[in-house]
């Protein structure tokens, strides 16, 4: 595997890739030559600036791409037509038009496309999506996602793509933001409206918003609420919160901090388990370099397996879609002071 790519993110997939067994890390191809040579003294592999000599290496099956987001569709169409495996950082892209381009590129070439949501891969989350399954909640009535989060100015600044609306869509609910929802919608079930309202409180100076606030309908008739923010000091862990007819489930950061459900099942023989095991691991509430690689390494483990299988990754292209809709819902009714319905036309 390669990585397109020499940011922060980068390095988290490399040390992911460098941790399955089986998996190779042939190299990085950057821009920025001089980065993509540090993480590669780092990691291994070669380093380049040239990514048509990169996708044309015969020893490189498949790539990740760790670019700003509104690139992810040329780079990965680009791979793909080099017959490559492609497998992109969150979101998949900043349009819809965009993502599907990418997704039909990849079709076209048969090969396999991932995208990036390592939260789903949570010991944690696995549970609690088994615990739904099973009905251990009944009818869900009301499902929240929380992301109060903190980047200072200094954050923006290092990297002038982010906040822009051209590559990175938006601002804290299309990046810091999108994984939860994502959680959100993954665990709840496929959201039916929003309304929302984006704002820039501490950070004036980015095109996106640093807060974003929505009201959410799901299909099932649940409804729930949105905040994604990287205006809040000092940061907080993310939160999805779930009550449903049977009691109520918080999942706080990497853990599940409240159980609160009738009855007992196999799911509660895992919680002080998984509570211990989730305790030193961070989200990035606070600093994106905090971030743990082990989501990252179970969901590029299973999509190598996808592309030695002749299957479909857990979170294919179409998967990939669905947090980005919700999340272009919030900003188009944020624009026009209207409830929006999904999925968008």
């Amino acid at each position: 595997m390669g990585i397109v790519g020499a940011g922060n993110i980068a390095q988290i997939h490399a040390a992911a890739i460098n941790a399955i067994p089986g998996a190779h890390l042939v190299g990085f191809c950057s821009k920025t030559a001089d980065r993509a040579q540090a993480l590669a003294a780092r990691f291994g592999g070669e380093a380049t600036a040239d990514l048509d000599a990169f996708l044309a290496r015969p020893d490189l099956h498949a790539i990740t791409i760790c670019t700003p987001s509104g690139t992810h569709a040329d780079i990965g169409i680009s791979a793909a037509r080099a017959g490559k495996h492609v497998m992109t950082e969150k979101p998949i892209d900043v349009t819809l038009e965009r993502a599907q381009l990418l997704i039909d590129g990849c079709q076209a070439a048969g090969v396999r496309l991932g995208c990036i949501f390592q939260s789903r891969f949570l010991p944690a989350v696995r549970l609690l999506r088994m615990a739904i399954a099973n009905g251990r909640l009944g009818r869900i009535f009301v499902a929240d996602a929380y992301v109060k989060w903190f980047r200072p100015p200094s954050y923006y600044e290092a990297a002038r793509w982010r906040g822009t609306k051209a590559l990175d869509g938006g601002g804290a609910l299309i990046n810091q933001s999108i994984h939860t929802v994502d959680l959100l919608q993954h665990l709840a079930g496929p959201v039916a409206s929003v309304f929302g309202f984006t704002d820039q409180k501490r950070h004036p100076d980015i095109e996106g918003e640093d807060t974003a606030v929505a009201v959410v309908r799901f299909g099932s008739g649940a409804v729930g609420v949105i905040e994604g923010t990287t205006s809040v000091a000092p940061g907080f862990s993310r939160r999805i919160e779930l009550h449903g007819e049977k009691g109520s489930v918080i999942l706080d950061g990497n853990d599940i901090s409240v159980w609160k459900l009738d009855g007992t099942g196999p799911e509660e023989a895992e919680l002080d388990r998984l509570r211990a095991a989730a305790k030193d691991a961070s989200d990035g509430s606070s600093d994106p370099m905090k971030l743990d690689s082990a989501g990252h390494r179970d969901q590029i483990a299973d999509f190598v397996a996808a592309v030695r299988d002749g299957r479909a990754p857990i979170i294919d292209g179409a998967e990939g879609l669905k947090a980005l809709e919700i999340v272009l819902g919030v900003y188009r009714s944020a624009a026009t002071g209207r409830l929006v319905q999904l999925p968008l036309s």
